[in-house]
């Protein structure tokens, strides 16, 4: 298990090739099964010409619909699809999932609240494939709460994922291997030796299976890890100054009283974007945040400022291309 100790060099700014680019955006137009009011879009996944997305709604009481949509960018617009993976009786199969692209390219969906995986059938159901990401026979490093995020797999049975502690312990990068029924350590996510436990160091993990890497981004603090498959670190990446009141900890909104960084994380083979903000949750309709486009060397390619639209999530089509959630609407950003 590797823990993440900051050095003076690696906490320097990167430099950007190109600083200051403004992205192309438009809005895309829905057809198809009509939106509910959205509150929160909580994960968004591209494969191929279609979008994957998790929402909530004005009267969900917590629970998360997952929705597809085929994507036309000759037209500009996204065709969605009604709410998979809801029964007959009007519940649903999962309360929370969370899509995720396999090893054989398809989309599946496990749910984040007790690790069931589930198969997409007709892009409509959910079916059961009674596999669990972890049960009460898997061998564990560490006593683990059933809560799971950032799930990627890295081959047939095998995958890497954010894990934590229960009790607002740690929180961990960690491998999966269903055939063995064993999860392993990859690293701990720390921003420092003094902020140990998961709540500080929140944010969002992706993985590239070509570059066989995996990169972090904190919320809180203005820092992209990038490290590979073992828990070595490769390179820290500093995207703005730090800003987080240790003392805010104490309060039960102390996320709200920080301004944010990486709010969300997207990638391609090749490339990390990080949707950056640096402000507070409750600035979010009157500021302009930025993406980060960087490699997976820890190289800052790009970086596209003051974006003329609130952004809360995106996802990567290709290299030049993301989708974006204002919070109201899609919009299709050119880089």
């Amino acid at each position: 298990m590797k823990r993440l100790q900051l050095s003076a060099p690696a906490l320097l700014l990167a430099v950007c090739a190109t600083t200051g680019q403004t992205p192309l955006m438009s809005e895309f137009d829905l057809t198809g099964d009509p939106l509910p009011p959205v509150r929160h879009v909580t994960e968004m996944k591209v494969s191929g010409d279609t979008l994957f997305f998790v929402h909530d709604s004005e009267e969900s009481h917590g629970q998360l619909f997952i929705r597809r949509a085929v994507i036309d960018l000759t037209y500009n617009h996204l065709d969605i699809s009604p709410e998979i993976g809801k029964k007959d009786d009007g519940y649903y199969m999962s309360y929370m999932p969370y899509p995720f692209i396999g090893a054989d390219s398809r989309v599946h969906v496990i749910s984040q609240d007790d690790g069931e995986i589930y198969d997409i059938i007709d892009d409509t159901a959910l079916v059961r494939t009674k596999r669990y990401l972890m049960n009460v026979e898997t061998e564990v490093p560490i006593p683990l709460s059933g809560y799971v995020q950032n799930i990627f797999m890295t081959a047939p049975e095998r995958y890497v994922f954010m894990g934590r502690e229960p009790n607002g312990g740690r929180q961990y990068a960690m491998r999966a291997d269903l055939e063995a029924s064993r999860i392993d350590t990859i690293r701990q996510i720390a921003i420092s030796a003094d902020l140990q436990t998961w709540m500080p160091n929140v944010g969002e993990m992706v993985f590239s299976p070509k570059c066989d890497r995996l990169a972090f981004a904190y919320r809180l603090h203005p820092i992209v890890e990038v490290f590979s498959m073992d828990g070595t670190s490769l390179k820290y990446i500093r995207i703005g100054e730090d800003t987080f009141d240790r003392a805010t900890l104490n309060e039960a909104d102390f996320e709200d009283l920080n301004p944010l960084h990486t709010v969300d994380l997207t990638y391609t083979s090749d490339y990390i974007y990080a949707l950056y903000w640096s402000y507070r949750y409750d600035e979010r309709a009157t500021r302009f945040p930025s993406i980060v486009k960087i490699d997976f060397d820890g190289n800052i390619i790009e970086r596209f400022s003051d974006i003329p639209s609130p952004l809360c999530r995106i996802a990567a089509i290709s290299d030049s291309r993301l989708i974006g959630w204002t919070g109201n609407r899609f919009i299709l950003i050119t880089l």
